[in-house]
């Protein structure tokens, strides 16, 4: 059956069908060309272009199946760089990636039988970083290998030597000044407690070293204070009925009255009789 002209209805319907990822076992690598179903595939094999190309191939096939390698490398290797770059990522997951277009390159056409072949391959060619995860299994990153970015990594490597040289000065320094200062200050301590102890021994008098001295060899010796207190003078009373004679400087009691400020004095100059106080 002839193919459908390009822009007809039936074209339009074929182009619809096909739209999107269908089976990869109904394509065919050689003819480049997608069926949707095992009948369809089955039918392109017996056809005669696809017979004519198998031929071809058949001729040098180590030839084509470099090719093919080749590509498919070129083109997974590509996208690994511009979608992810040096950031790991499961190998399934971008393999899933890259599948999505529906004209790559089938792996079944390549030299490797397996995708993990393929990323062990990429691994030993130095390529691509692999490291074996416990969750996502094997994961890829692209690794730059251009000048520019190994001059980027010495200038990194040199930069990070710089900062650990200057970190590690700055720890040395700043432990000595730590050492210095707790020298200080047990030599400030010292130099307060000597201060301390010669006014201690200055302060106490030589009465109480006596004292003490006394009490080790074990003389029993009383102390000022629980030592008895001399007798106080006895209080004299006088029952007489003479007035005390008051000396002839000092005023006396009729005087000390004329003489006060809130009484008027008197003009006649005579005093006041002394009562008799009788008992």
């Amino acid at each position: 059956m002839p193919r459908a002209e390009f822009g007809s209805t039936k074209d339009v319907a074929n182009r619809m069908k096909s739209k999107g990822l269908q089976r990869l076992r109904y394509y065919c690598q050689a003819c480049e060309k997608q069926c949707r179903d095992a009948n369809g595939f089955k039918c392109h094999v017996q056809s005669e272009t696809h017979v004519r190309q198998i031929q071809l191939i058949g001729e040098d096939p180590r030839k084509y199946i470099q090719g093919f390698s080749t590509d498919f490398q070129r083109d997974f290797i590509s996208l690994l760089r511009t979608a992810h770059g040096e950031k790991f990522i499961s190998a399934n997951r971008f393999y899933n990636e890259y599948i999505r277009d529906k004209e790559h390159i089938h792996m079944n056409a390549t030299k490797w039988a397996s995708l993990t072949e393929f990323v062990k391959h990429l691994g030993r060619e130095g390529i691509v970083n692999v490291k074996e995860d416990e969750k996502d299994g094997l994961c890829i990153a692209w690794r730059d290998t251009s000048v520019q970015a190994l001059r980027r990594r010495e200038e990194i490597r040199e930069q990070e030597l710089a900062e650990a040289k200057n970190g590690a000065g700055e720890e040395k320094m700043l432990k000595r000044m730590a050492q210095r200062a707790k020298l200080e200050a047990e030599a400030k301590a010292k130099i307060v407690e000597a201060k301390k102890m010669e006014q201690t021994s200055v302060s106490t008098p030589p009465s109480e070293e006596n004292d003490s001295e006394s009490t080790a060899n074990g003389d029993n010796v009383k102390s000022d204070e629980d030592a008895p207190k001399p007798d106080a003078a006895p209080v004299k009373i006088s029952f007489g009925l003479k007035p005390k004679t008051v000396p002839a400087n000092k005023a006396g009691l009729g005087k000390m009255k004329s003489q006060s400020i809130f009484k008027r004095a008197r003009e006649t100059g005579d005093e006041k009789p002394v009562k008799k106080v009788k008992l």
